[in-house]
């Protein structure tokens, strides 16, 4: 069982106070009793913090280990595009696999417009778009500066025909067409779908 600061720090108190009653003492055999319970329970709380220690420990290995399996596990649901890249991503849907190109970068305003084309690769077409858009500078080595990136979800009016690819426009604020360096586009969901009927 573990002790709470409070207890340890009660246990220590009242050790301190019948070591300090008893110091002159020392002859008397009830003394030595109470000096060896005390190293005894001296000795039990410095093992308890010892193993309190060793818990937090892998609690935060754990918690480290479920973080990057959720990434890991989510890695298949983000397009990550940057500027001048060619192709496409490929995103899984709750309806199935959607692709995501950039096709073109604008200044516009305060920020940058992109122009996006995402391939429905189903037979059906998709309404009531929307996702979740990160975007932001790159460093250096061309990594995404996270700390500084801005989000928005966005809801696209154009309905997704089957088959094909479909344009939509989005205004990015707050970073300039030629500072921009990523845009990741997550979290995709729908309103309805419609099917060709026989």
């Amino acid at each position: 069982m573990l002790c709470s600061k409070e207890a340890r720090a009660q246990a220590i108190s009242i050790t301190l106070a019948v070591a300090a009653m008893l110091s002159g003492c020392n002859e008397d055999p009830r003394v030595s009793k109470i000096d060896t319970e005390l190293k005894q329970h001296q000795e039990k709380i410095l093992q308890l913090e010892s193993e309190l220690s060793q818990i937090k420990a892998a609690t935060e290995s754990d918690r480290e280990s479920y973080k990057w399996d959720k990434l890991v596990s989510n890695v298949n649901r983000i397009a990550y595009l940057t500027p001048g890249s060619d192709g496409y991503a490929a995103v899984q849907t709750d309806l199935g696999v959607l692709t995501v190109s950039l096709v073109d970068v604008k200044p516009y305003a305060n920020g940058t417009k992109v122009t996006l084309q995402i391939g429905n690769t189903l037979f059906a077409i998709i309404d009531g778009l929307k996702a979740t858009i990160d975007w932001g500078k790159v460093d250096e080595s061309g990594s995404p500066i996270n700390d500084q990136a801005k989000s928005k979800e966005v809801r696209f009016s154009e309905s997704l025909r089957a088959g094909a690819w479909t344009r939509v426009s989005v205004v990015l604020d707050g970073v300039s067409a030629n500072e921009l360096g990523f845009i990741r586009v997550k979290d995709i969901n729908h309103t309805g779908i419609r099917l060709s009927s026989m």
